[in-house]
């Protein structure tokens, strides 16, 4: 069954309404904020896990040892495709399930190339989220839908969003990240919970009509990165599909000059522990965030603002010794 609502966010907090297993998520510590928070909202307890390589997603061996550890046990995962990357996670999935069977797995593609058919999908997911919002890999400005297993229970909720309430949460998070303080933000009509302004059919086309114009451009302007940037400051070629990501010293200094010159690039994700959490240790994640930086390969960029921003970069790793 496919649902499809305003947002992404929408669908997950309808699903933690629509389950009645009261125990916690586990988290990765590097998701999106949007996520934490709608855990807040929903009134449902989550605790977060460090990521590790190969694909900067929620570190496996951990996960499944907190799921044999813990007395209280764990309502669900929610599994964050981390920069977009679709690496293969079923022994994952297939392993957990068998320690909790009646887990609820969330296979969260927000940064995906939208699936319309889910002919991508794992079997062993019971949700597999995408989004269509600003600056996700598709950017209509809202949409999301999700692919349900058999089963999944899904109450659609109502409510009304404010700007206001929207730019007063996104505020408060971007604060309490800066600071590395808890986030100590209200809560308010931030979540739009009502029903989409277009048909899922004409939702369906305009993605399908987007698709292959966006892939072609990702693929021109990451050709531009890959060809001016050494290989040692790129993150692997599954990692570029969403944003084009590097790894330089002093990140926050070339995001200034970027934008200094006209040109723009951001550092998601940060690590949430301290923020969302009381734990603070998580050292993967906060070995990622020391460094990261998203080069912008979407319609917002052209050929020539790519180049400039390479340029910028290769400027940045002579100044700083690399």
């Amino acid at each position: 069954m496919i649902v499809f609502e305003r947002r992404a966010s929408s669908i997950l907090y309808n699903l933690l309404l629509s389950l009645e297993d009261r125990r916690p998520f586990l988290l990765p510590v590097n998701v999106c904020p949007i996520v934490p928070l709608t855990f807040l909202k929903a009134g449902r307890p989550f605790c977060f896990v460090d990521i590790s390589e190969p694909d900067l997603a929620l570190d496996r061996d951990q996960c499944l040892e907190r799921l044999r550890a813990s007395e209280e046990g764990f309502a669900g995962i929610l599994y964050v495709r981390t920069y977009g990357t679709e690496s293969d996670a079923d022994a994952f999935f297939q392993a957990a399930h068998t320690l909790v069977p009646d887990l609820l797995l969330i296979d969260d593609r927000c940064l995906c190339p939208p699936d319309l058919s889910g002919h991508r999908l794992s079997a062993l997911a019971d949700a597999t989220l995408f989004s269509t919002g600003r600056a996700k890999h598709v950017d209509l400005g809202s949409g999301g839908f999700a692919h349900l297993g058999e089963g999944v229970p899904y109450r659609r909720h109502h409510g009304t969003s404010t700007e206001a309430a929207i730019r007063a949460i996104d505020r408060q998070v971007k604060q309490a990240v800066a600071r590395g303080a808890p986030f100590e933000g209200t809560d308010g009509e931030w979540l739009d919970l009502s029903v989409p302004d277009r048909t899922w059919e004409s939702y369906e086309r305009a993605v399908r009509t987007l698709l292959p114009e966006i892939a072609e451009h990702k693929r021109r302007l990451n050709a531009i990165y890959t060809a001016a940037l050494p290989e040692e400051i790129r993150l692997p070629a599954r990692f570029q599909s969403w944003r084009f990501h590097i790894v330089v010293p002093r990140p926050d200094r070339l995001v200034e000059r970027l934008f200094a010159e006209g040109l723009f690039a951001s550092r998601h994700y940060a690590s949430l522990g301290g923020i969302f959490s009381r734990d603070t240790h998580f050292p993967e994640a906060q070995r990622l965030q020391q460094g990261i930086v998203n080069l912008f390969n979407d319609r917002s960029f052209d050929e020539a603002r790519a180049e400039r921003a390479a340029a910028r970069v290769l400027l940045h790793l002579i100044e700083h010794g690399h």
